[in-house]
């Protein structure tokens, strides 16, 4: 028993078949490329707190070395 496809039926078969061409190549919304914006994997603050350790750090050392005198050199 074979019947006719209707022309609702074909209307859904055609617009599946447009659709099946699109699969993974979907661009995002303006709105979703906004809210994903490049962030830092690592918080601002946290860089200002190692800088200042290590370049403090650093500062200390050079003071040490060449403002104390060939005392301190010998450490």
């Amino acid at each position: 028993m074979t019947t006719a496809t209707s022309p609702v039926i074909r209307a859904r078969n055609a617009k599946y078949q447009a659709n099946v061409t699109k699969r993974g190549h979907v661009k995002g919304s303006t709105s979703a490329d906004k809210k994903v914006a490049k962030k830092s994997p690592v918080n601002p603050y946290i860089v200002g707190f190692l800088l200042v350790v290590l370049c403090g750090g650093a500062f200390f050392e050079v003071l040490r070395l060449f403002g104390a005198g060939a005392d301190a050199a010998s450490f």
